[in-house]
């Protein structure tokens, strides 16, 4: 969708800069030099002045400061050049095309920035709101969770307050009200259950997960499910031995080691991990290891742990990439398609790098629909705390009414 915008775009630009540039340099008496030359100075001024208007809302601030010196310099320099193409003398030289040319380039590029700012704040402007979409119907319809805490840090006798929060959300899944109202929500779920849940105390090899198809987190998995390494049961369950086959709707969370860089996105994200067997893999969560001290006071010497956003308890983050691991665990289940307004506001905050990504802007998952800060968002904020007895839930899209939990 926005090559096919940007490519309507170019073509505008290139046919009224260019264009009009061309008449200008063809007209060989002189006769509708004029008139050519004060169409380009309108049209590029107009251009730039949206552009300058539009960087006055762009962050980050720097990309205020290099449009808007870019675009001056531009504007100017196209003023002078088709000064000096109007006043040249006929027939037109190789100098007179030469500039001909830099004004082409200029005037297209001033009237292509100024057209692609109109749309961006035209599209910020109007409605149209994100409303997840059932898509190929992939959904887990009997997900069970299983969790595995990876790293000495996380074998504490004492218990951390992310680990107790974690397992107890875990033992209490079945019969929860935030299980009734997922099964409830017309997503195609029909139960969710509570499978195994371990620590692998090795130490882990410092490394990055930049992927769950790659690299140390499928790694862990498989020597977790293959039985390769001794576990540690979590308090409340009782076997000792990961089961000798997944159900065929696993969900399985490996909270990470802080020693393993998190390079997942934000503190936690769903993905699928390659499974012997399963052609999409098997759906897993990977949260970061900063959760590993969080709520302690260990908490402010880590980096990692610092990172974690004030209202993201343990329960937060592991039922957000749950309902979204259970209602699109391989990327064709129930999210919105993205609005141009919500892309227009996502480049107005992030920079023109964001054009260049090849992720949606808005992910448009049922629990980012309802993150703090979203305009579907209820207003309440989850408060995170390591010692309260009411754990924290994210908010999901319900087809047909909003933001519940």
């Amino acid at each position: 969708m926005t090559g096919h915008i940007f490519g309507a775009l170019g073509l505008l630009a290139v046919v009224s800069a260019g264009g009009t540039v061309w008449l200008l340099v063809r007209d060989e008496r002189g006769r509708s030099r004029p008139s050519s030359a004060r169409a380009l100075r309108v049209i590029t001024s107009v251009s730039a002045l949206v552009v300058l208007a539009t960087v006055a809302f762009l962050r980050p601030w720097y990309w205020d400061l290099v449009i808007a010196v870019a675009v001056a310099a531009a504007l100017l320099g196209f003023h002078v050049l088709v000064r000096a193409l109007e006043r040249r003398t006929s027939p037109a030289s190789w100098g007179a095309i030469a500039l001909a040319l830099i004004s082409v380039v200029l005037g297209s590029a001033l009237v292509m920035l100024g057209a692609t700012s109109a749309v961006i704040d035209g599209a910020a402007l109007v409605g149209g709101k994100p409303v997840p979409v059932a898509h190929d119907r992939q959904v887990l319809a009997h997900p069970v969770l299983y969790q595995v805490f990876w790293g000495p840090s996380w074998d504490d006798p004492g218990g951390t307050p992310a680990f107790a929060q974690a397992t107890a959300f875990q033992r209490a899944l079945p019969t929860s009200q935030w299980a009734s109202a997922v099964v409830g929500s017309g997503f195609g779920v029909g139960s969710i259950g509570s499978g195994g849940c371990w620590i692998d105390p090795t130490v882990p090899t410092p490394s990055a997960a930049s992927s769950t198809s790659s690299g140390p987190f499928p790694a862990e998995l498989q020597r977790v499910f293959h039985r390769h390494i001794r576990l540690v049961p979590c308090p409340g369950f009782t076997a000792t031995e990961t089961p000798k086959t997944l159900p065929s709707d696993a969900v399985v969370a490996l909270w990470l080691d802080p020693d393993v860089a998190y390079e997942l996105g934000g503190v936690s994200a769903h993905g699928a991990v390659p499974w012997p067997g399963r052609v999409d893999g098997i759906a897993t969560m990977g949260l970061t290891g900063g959760f590993a001290r969080w709520g302690g006071p260990s908490c402010a010497r880590s980096p990692a742990c610092r990172s974690v956003p004030s209202f993201a308890s343990p329960t937060y983050a592991l039922s957000h990439e749950l309902v979204e691991a259970i209602t699109n665990p391989f990327g064709q289940g129930w999210f919105a398609d993205v609005p141009l307004r919500w892309a227009a506001r996502y480049f107005l905050s992030h920079g023109p790098t964001s054009l260049l990504s090849t992720a949606p802007a808005f992910e448009g998952e049922v629990a980012d629909l309802c993150e703090p800060s979203q305009p579907s968002a209820p207003s309440r904020k989850p408060v995170a705390s390591p010692g309260s007895r009411h754990q924290p839930v994210a908010d999901f899209y319900r087809p047909g009414s909003g933001c519940v939990s």
